[in-house]
């Protein structure tokens, strides 16, 4: 062996190696469960995060308008430097040249009175908070309703093509029976190219409800907001974990847990509140307002003078015989310079050209609206529950009726099976009751799982709905 061959050798576990690490590892779907699909769907959704921005704006509004009867205090100050003709507010005086200035101060109001707009603003905005603190939980529920009615969509999709699948196996193996019988000449050949067509209309079958699956999985992967480029595997549940246990449920009391429980129902109730304290603080504006204000601040300037004093107290003169003044130091200025104010208005509006009147005519007119939207909710709150009770009522009987046809479909298709084994029936005869049979077990899987959907549907109705609750039980 040559050098070169031998250190090939020596580098071919490495080179074999760096070949295995290029290679694209298969992708792993992530398993989502039902449970899985709740947590993600209210993690995600960004409508439920919407909500939960404006519960906390309402909260902010409260906080604001908790502290608004508080008196306010601000704080000012200032300096520069002047040049030419000036007047100097310190001193008093005009003069020509280059000085600078400083002032500060620190002022504070109060309202007394405003018509108690400020307490009712306060109360409106509790109502609000509380009101969209209703409204996000019933946005919980409407999302996990949706994550339900796509989940079970998709379960009652696979459930179909479970059936398409047996169809299709059940027909091949009739066109290999039907293959042999005509090979030893007991069936013509046109049962065969009949069958063939029938096999192929199976697969055709097959393949549309395999569509429907990809559809349904597209959409609750949408709904849950999933990364489109990802690889996902719906977990189903398995056949013990359905129970079709029927409910007795009586209409009168789905009508009052509907009443007593749906939070968007609240919510209404808290937006008339919420519109009645509007109509107040636009009431608040015929009222008097009365205000307390005051301020207090001092200032320097490098004009101002002060006389000259000897250790006596008396003034020192120039050699001119004049007084001798010196700069007023920064500490003496702002001591000499303060100044204080204290003020107590009053103010009765009169005319204000129809503005506050306006203003109690659109909040009636809200406070009506809001009642109506009351009205209106109750009215579609009553039609839901009492049709959603019928649908299940409905969907309760179709229950049986389609076990009971998927029963005597499947006995049927037995019969046929033998009779056209021994020659006694047509594969027409055959064909049909191999798709009456197929047709019925497609019917009772759209039962079954419209019956559970039905059950849901009342929770969401009379807003039971509980996140945490199981899709099966």
């Amino acid at each position: 062996m040559t050098r070169i061959g031998a250190l090939l050798f020596r580098a071919l576990p490495i080179i074999v190696l760096a070949v295995v690490a290029v290679q694209p590892l298969p992708v792993q779907a992530q398993q989502i469960t039902f449970d899985d699909a709740i947590r993600i769907a209210l993690d995600n959704n960004y409508l439920l995060k919407r909500s939960a921005n404006q519960v906390r704006l309402e909260e902010i509004t409260v906080r604001q308008r908790r502290y608004a009867p508080l008196p306010n205090l601000s704080f000012s100050s200032g300096t520069g430097r002047n040049f030419g003709l000036q007047f100097d507010q310190t001193t008093g005086e005009l003069y020509t040249e280059t000085s600078d200035r400083f002032n500060l101060g620190v002022g504070s109001s109060l309202t007394l009175f405003n018509g108690l707009a400020e307490f009712a603003l306060l109360k409106q905005s509790r109502l609000d908070l509380e009101s969209v603190d209703y409204t996000f939980e019933r946005q919980r529920q409407a999302i996990v309703f949706q994550v339900m009615s796509r989940f079970l969509t998709l379960i009652q999709q696979k459930e179909q093509v479970t059936i398409q699948e047996d169809n299709v196996e059940a027909t091949q193996q009739q066109l290999t029976q039907i293959e042999e019988f005509v090979r030893v000449g007991s069936r013509p050949m046109s049962d065969l190219l009949q069958q063939r067509a029938v096999a192929a209309n199976a697969e055709l079958a097959l393949l549309n409800a395999q569509t429907a699956v990809q559809l349904a999985e597209g959409s609750l992967i949408q709904t849950l907001q999933l990364d489109p480029f990802g690889t996902y595997e719906f977990v189903m549940p398995s056949e013990e974990d359905i129970q079709l246990i029927p409910e007795d449920y009586e209409i009168d009391e789905l009508l009052r847990n509907a009443f007593d429980r749906r939070y968007d129902l609240r919510a209404q109730e808290l937006a008339i509140g919420s519109s009645e304290q509007s109509l107040r603080v636009a009431r608040a504006g015929t009222l008097p307002r009365l205000s307390l204000s005051g301020s207090a601040g001092t200032g320097y300037s490098s004009q101002a003078r002060q006389l000259v004093l000897d250790d006596n107290g008396r003034p020192v003169l120039g050699p001119s015989g004049n007084p001798v003044f010196e700069l007023t130091p920064f500490s003496t200025q702002l001591t000499n310079n303060r100044s204080q104010s204290l003020s107590l208005s009053l103010s009765i509006p009169l005319f204000n050209r129809f503005q506050t009147h306006s203003q109690i005519q659109r909040a009636r007119v809200n406070v009506d609206n809001a009642r109506l939207e009351m009205d209106n909710l109750q009215h579609q709150i009553g039609l839901e529950v009492r049709q959603a009770y019928l649908d299940y009522v409905s969907d309760e009987k179709r229950l049986d009726v389609t076990e009971k046809q998927l029963e005597a479909a499947e006995q049927a298709l037995a019969a046929e099976q033998e009779r056209y084994n021994v020659g006694a029936s047509t594969l027409v005869e055959l064909t049909q009751a191999r798709a009456a049979y197929v047709n019925a077990a497609g019917n009772r899987a759209t039962a079954k799982f419209s019956f559970l959907f039905r059950k849901r549907l009342i929770d969401y109705y009379i807003g039971a709905l509980d996140p945490g609750r199981p899709l099966f039980e």
